[in-house]
């Protein structure tokens, strides 16, 4: 049996650490004296605290230690090293999208054109359950009788929305139909699914882990504008490519502003790394 200060100083772990991985439960002495508290470990338990620290240093959290001690193997280490670097990469990704925001933002200061209504970003969007209503309509100016169709059928069906000030989506989808109109879909988030009927439906819109997103103030005559500075946004970022609907959400509108120049709308669209 060794003290627990010699099997600090065999294995080159403090008494420290040796304490806390006692403490929850990933590696206890063999024994502890009843009387002194001392602890007692044995030269066999040098291998499974290599383990232990050999994971810590790949920065592995504490269940994922415990899960690969419980079930180690040359294949289940293989899986869990697999999974950690899926893990790290998908880390340095949206780490190398914060840094591309960021050197936006420094062009654009360089240029005198730093405007936060048109300015980028990448980030992730949950996916989110909503009720949905969608139908061709002439033009986007007639997005409002989409609206208040699905608010008459919210009202009459006494459906609970959310309340919170992103809870409605705009999703203006591709028009593979016709080339004439708009095929517009609008969302509320719920807090409950129900039934559903006609062109009224529940279902989940989709999240996406590289969403292109503007803050557009005032007047939605500025939604053109965002929209065009996307584009130009395109052509100096070309390791991007548009996918997918575009979407408009207003944290705050008529309903809840007096001045247009209070309004502000956020623009998401999707957006992928080219391969290669």
């Amino acid at each position: 049996m060794l003290k627990i200060g010699e099997f600090s100083r065999l294995t080159r772990v403090s008494v420290r650490m040796l304490h806390y991985y006692d403490d929850i439960g990933l590696l206890k002495p063999v024994q502890t004296d009843k009387f002194t508290g001392y602890r007692l470990y044995s030269v066999s338990q040098v291998a499974a605290l290599q383990k232990i620290v050999m994971l810590r240093d790949m920065n592995f959290q504490i269940a994922e230690i415990r899960k690969a001690l419980r079930y180690w193997s040359d294949e289940t280490l293989r899986e869990e090293l697999n999974r950690k670097i899926q893990e790290k990469q998908n880390h340095i990704i949206k780490e190398q999208q914060q840094i591309q925001n960021l050197r936006s933002a420094i062009e654009s200061i360089n240029k005198k054109q730093l405007d936060l209504h048109y300015r980028i970003i990448i980030r992730e969007v949950p996916s989110r359950h909503v009720i949905s209503y969608r139908k061709r309509i002439p033009d986007y100016s007639c997005e409002k009788e989409l609206w208040n169709e699905l608010y008459c059928f919210i009202k009459e069906n006494h459906i609970e929305i959310s309340r919170q000030n992103d809870n409605n989506i705009t999703i203006f989808h591709e028009n593979k139909e016709s080339d004439s109109g708009v095929d517009a879909e609008v969302c509320l988030l719920v807090k409950e699914e129900r039934t559903a009927s006609g062109p009224f439906r529940y279902r989940i819109v989709d999240g996406a882990e590289t969403m292109a997103c503007m803050m557009v103030r005032g007047s939605y005559v500025n939604l053109d504008k965002a929209y065009q500075a996307f584009l130009g946004w395109l052509e100096e970022n070309p390791q991007y490519q548009w996918y997918g609907a575009s979407r408009q959400i207003c944290h705050r509108d008529p309903e809840n502003e007096e001045k247009e120049e209070d309004y502000l709308t956020e623009i998401q669209i999707p957006v992928k790394l080219r391969n290669g």
